[in-house]
């Protein structure tokens, strides 16, 4: 995938972001933006208001897309109308979902303060997805309304904290997410089979060493899932999977256990300042550095320095 990006100044191209929440009457901050080939394929929005009662919006112009509602709080009340008929009316519990086809022009009423993530997901996308993994189009998504998912309030929660930190030196780490949704959403609210061969073994052996040569050679670059996979001849998804079944670890995980060796033996080998390491090995700066490291580690860096300057 590229780069994930945040939503520019502009309006965003597609019921999400500034333009979800300005519908909506709330506060709508997009946290991300992964694009593939200069496409979208996932949209994350923070929605927020503490108001009590809102006014039922507005339709929603036509678009194909669909639209998932992971509430992280408890909701009052949700109505949702179709083409101007009533689909459904309740009240929502934390971490239940709620999955609504773009298509169908609808409208909504909401009671009771409110704070979810939406992911917007572009029908293209879906399509694409589903033909790299030699499947069947997916035709349509769907989640019973009083169902909690699990796994997708375990990535919402893990997704909230990544975009706490640097996303370029987190890229890998943002992309292996953003990879991860796509196939939850494809497979578990849209019924996609991968076909036999997708889900095949793990890398080719030139694979494997050209993608760890890239990794080891560009830990100091924004290096996307994308890029590898394109050395290796494969999709990001397949690349993803197939280098997990090779090694054992996601290529996120592999890319920062690197730079955290690269970080030791730099701070063991020079007198080089803490900044310039972060800087050197690739995770954009001091603070994200020491957070990465004191949690893969189980001490600061400069207390591991220390520790061995003083031995």
């Amino acid at each position: 995938m590229d780069a994930p990006i945040r939503e520019s100044e502009g309006t965003s191209r597609g019921f999400y972001g500034r333009r979800l929440g300005q519908h909506l009457g709330m506060d709508g901050e997009c946290l991300l933006q992964v694009e593939r080939e200069k496409q979208l394929v996932l949209a994350v929005t923070r929605l927020t208001c503490s108001r009590f009662i809102r006014e039922r919006t507005a339709t929603v112009p036509a678009e194909p897309a669909f639209s998932i509602l992971h509430q992280l709080g408890d909701l009052e009340k949700h109505s949702c109308w179709l083409a101007g008929r009533p689909r459904y009316s309740g009240s929502f519990a934390a971490g239940t979902v709620s999955v609504t086809d773009l298509r169908d022009n609808p409208e909504c009423q909401f009671k009771g303060p409110f704070d979810a993530l939406q992911y917007y997901i572009p029908r293209k996308a879906l399509d694409d997805f589903a033909r790299e993994h030699g499947a069947k189009p997916v035709s349509t998504l769907k989640w019973s309304r009083d169902q909690r998912d699990p796994f997708l309030s375990t990535l919402s929660n893990v997704l909230l904290s990544a975009v706490e930190d640097d996303t370029k030196a987190n890229q890998l780490f943002i992309d292996q997410i953003g990879l991860s949704l796509l196939a939850h959403f494809a497979q578990a609210y849209g019924g996609m089979r991968p076909a036999d061969e997708a889900s095949g073994g793990g890398l080719a052996p030139w694979q494997e060493r050209r993608a760890k040569e890239i990794m080891r050679t560009r830990l100091a670059t924004s290096l996307s899932i994308a890029d590898v996979a394109a050395e290796c001849k494969l999709t990001p998804s397949h690349f993803a999977r197939s280098f997990r079944r090779s090694t054992g670890v996601a290529p996120h995980e592999f890319l920062s256990e690197l730079r955290i060796e690269e970080a030791k033996r730099l701070m063991l080998s020079t007198k080089l300042p803490l900044a310039d390491v972060a800087l050197i090995c690739g995770f954009g700066d001091q603070s994200y550095f020491t957070r990465v490291f004191s949690r893969t580690v189980g001490a600061s860096p400069g207390a591991w320095r220390r520790a061995r300057s003083e031995g």
